[in-house]
């Protein structure tokens, strides 16, 4: 029962490959859909393959959107859920590109931490 409760039991593949960094509640972005509709959000947490988002308004499931983080450059991803407080944007990424977005979220969260950004 422990497994399925920490997501290693298989039945989700797809779920928490990359390291989840938290970031701090002031956390902020801008996500901008196809259409060209920009949201303010506020960014739970980072990793290489995506990012949690807080907002009262999501964007539809696999919408593309780009997203928008001070300090980095835009990346571009897919909604793959949306919940209660937000949506989940899956980055569009091939598996060599999400190694150097973990470190660039390291490098991008450390800064966060320091008040560099």
């Amino acid at each position: 029962m422990t497994d399925k409760i920490a997501g290693s039991s298989g039945t989700r593949p797809d779920h928490r490959r990359h390291e989840r960094l938290d970031l701090p509640d002031n956390t902020r972005a801008v996500v901008r859909n196809a259409d060209g509709v920009e949201l303010e959000v506020g960014v739970n947490d980072l990793s290489g393959g995506g990012a949690g988002l807080k907002t009262e308004t999501p964007f539809d499931n696999d919408s593309f959107v780009e997203l928008h983080i001070n300090g980095m450059a835009p990346i571009s991803g897919r909604v793959a859920r949306k919940f209660v407080e937000g949506m989940g944007v899956e980055f569009d990424l091939k598996d060599q590109e999400k190694e150097k977005m973990e470190e660039e979220v390291r490098k991008f969260r450390l800064a966060v931490v320091r008040g560099q950004i």
